[in-house]
């Protein structure tokens, strides 16, 4: 894999996987699984090979080793997870929609009744997505969110409609909302609009860049 790739640290201590965060200069790889995402809660497990069709989802998981899982974003957060004990790896698209959509929830929620995983033995790590002093939205958003999960401290009010968002904190609060230890979850913290070499629909570009993980 190329070394446009961020890494996060967390994942790097588990060999007998590869992961990666993209960034526009990230060539995508050829044989990378993606799914038509819309900002649904749909949650999609990938059980065998050849892979000839993906609903609608933003969330996949999968136990089939070398099959590899992309996301694709643009200011959204990619997330990734992976439970070492039962080897179940996992990709998450997570918007404000989505997040609202309890996309996070149910990812969790399938990987413990489809796989019967414990939540204490999952671990996710959180790629480049737009920073809280980036991503101005309505106070409608905030509001939608903010009646799944108390988000009052992930949001700063900037005028009588509107107010900056913090994804990457939400995304935090609602995994361990779903019982993640806080251990367990990784952030990489770098924002896609105000950091140079990402593709950012807020800051203008139709492109996305793709993030991955797999079993070895």
């Amino acid at each position: 894999m190329n070394t446009n790739y961020i890494k996060s640290d967390l994942f790097s201590k588990f060999p007998e996987i590869e992961h990666g965060f993209g960034n526009a200069h990230a060539v995508w790889p050829v044989d990378i699984i993606l799914m038509p995402q819309k900002h649904t809660n749909n949650v999609v497990i990938v059980d065998e090979l050849p892979v000839n069709y993906i609903p609608v989802a933003d969330a996949m998981l999968t136990h089939v080793h070398s099959v590899m899982l992309g996301v694709k974003t643009a200011d959204c957060l990619p997330i990734l997870l992976y439970n070492p004990k039962i080897r179940i790896v996992g990709v998450i698209h997570a918007g404000w929609r989505g997040l609202a959509n309890k996309v996070i929830f149910n990812a969790v929620e399938k990987l413990c009744t489809f796989y019967n995983a414990r939540e204490e033995d999952t671990y996710f790590a959180i790629g480049p997505g737009i920073c809280k002093k980036c991503y101005e939205v309505s106070m409608e958003v905030f509001d939608s969110i903010n009646s799944i999960i108390n988000v009052k401290t992930a949001f700063r009010k900037t005028s009588k409609n509107k107010g900056l968002l913090d994804l990457s904190s939400i995304a935090h609060k609602e995994l361990e909302a779903a019982g993640i230890p806080g251990a367990n979850i990784s952030n990489i913290n770098m924002c896609t609009k105000c950091s140079k070499g990402f593709h950012s629909h807020r800051a203008g570009s139709k492109e996305r860049q793709v993030s991955y993980i797999k079993i070895l």
